[in-house]
């Protein structure tokens, strides 16, 4: 009998390569001008794992912007060029990739940005297509040669790319109103307005649209956690808390910063579900205090009734959900009980009455 261990079944990569170039933007004298590789890249193990390396490093940073393409494609072209490349197919992915560098570098003008190695990707993962961009810089590395020495070797930063944007191509053709992201590099304060310019992202978000996103993943955080109502409304709360805060004060809500102060045993869990492409947060936006009212509030109506209550009736036992979808509401106001005894009165004892 062979002792022979089986074979482990290669990995799939999950980001299936389709096409893929590196281009150059290069300052020179103040004047940004295009460096274009002759071809596209041959798709090597190593290009495969920087793809991938790309791919999850983008879906698991914070600080991504979410929208759609500007309608001026006069001023904003590369929605016209992704649709000639993807729909009519009137260009080739190479022509497409030099038309965006052409872009990228009119709208880089007269801005302090520096340039650098410019990575564009169309990929294949869970059955859509994707559309990378991402400007990448060389760092200084150590390299051990064959006779056990070491020297300099540059390589690529992944990890510390400075911008990236990608589109959706297949919620973009479906009809989606938002497929389009992109998000800063590591020390940014914000993201570069040149690269959203060269985008033409519009991502004029409304506040309660984002609120109503935050709220709905914050409650998919609770249910996976499977709390108990009172580490639920705990929660909730302090989520509500934090946002009304910044509302009151007109500023943003940050993804990293709010995880910290909601969930500081372990920020990072909530990081990561808010920053997630299927959650399509955007960050930088004012919670809407309306909406906010969906942390601490329950409310529901149909053509002859409506019906609001907070968290804490629940807790306290003022409001019971009953298996049988009814509700069970206890201490009536004196008011109420009065004209709800007289609306039930039988008919008899009103004639009484009179």
């Amino acid at each position: 009998m062979s002792t022979q261990a089986p074979l482990q079944a290669k990995e799939k990569s999950p980001n299936t390569i389709i096409s893929v170039v590196v281009h150059d933007l290069v300052k020179n004298d103040g004047v940004f001008i295009v460096d274009p590789r002759d071809e596209q890249l041959n798709v090597t193990n190593t290009v495969q794992r920087l793809v991938d390396k790309l791919s999850d490093t983008y879906a698991k940073r914070a600080g991504k912007s979410h929208g759609r393409f500007e309608d001026d494609e006069e001023n904003f072209p590369v929605k016209k060029y992704v649709r000639e490349h993807f729909v009519t197919r009137e260009t080739n992915f190479y022509e497409l990739s030099v038309l965006m560098m052409n872009t990228l570098a009119v709208k880089a003008s007269k801005t302090a940005a520096t340039g650098g190695h410019v990575f564009i990707c169309h990929i294949n993962r869970d059955e859509k297509e994707f559309l990378y961009v991402a400007i990448l810089t060389e760092e200084l590395g150590a390299a051990l040669t064959a006779d056990k020495d070491v020297k300099d070797s540059l390589y690529l930063d992944i990890n510390g790319f400075r911008l990236a944007g990608r589109v959706d191509i297949t919620s973009w053709t479906d009809g989606s109103e938002r497929y389009l992201s992109f998000i800063k590099g590591r020390k940014q304060d914000k993201v570069s307005e040149y690269f959203k310019a060269f985008l033409g992202c519009n991502s004029n978000i409304v506040a309660a649209t984002e609120s109503n996103t935050l709220i709905a993943a914050l409650e998919s955080f609770v249910t996976s956690k499977a709390f108990t109502e009172e580490e639920r409304d705990a929660f909730f709360t302090k989520a509500h808390m934090i946002c009304y805060d910044l509302a009151n004060k007109d500023e943003p809500l940050h993804i990293e910063p709010f995880a910290n102060e909601l969930w500081p045993n372990e920020p990072l869990e909530l990081v990561e579900l808010l920053s997630s492409p299927e959650i399509k947060l955007t960050e930088g936006f004012v919670p809407d205090k309306r909406v906010l009212r969906r942390l601490v509030k329950f409310t529901g109506k149909t053509k002859q009734w409506k019906i609001e209550f907070t968290r804490t009736a629940i807790q306290e036992g003022q409001i019971v959900f009953n298996e049988d979808e009814t509700l069970t509401i206890k201490g009536l106001p004196p008011e109420l009980l009065v004209r709800l005894r007289k609306e039930v009165q039988p008919e008899s004892d009103i004639d009484e009455q009179s």
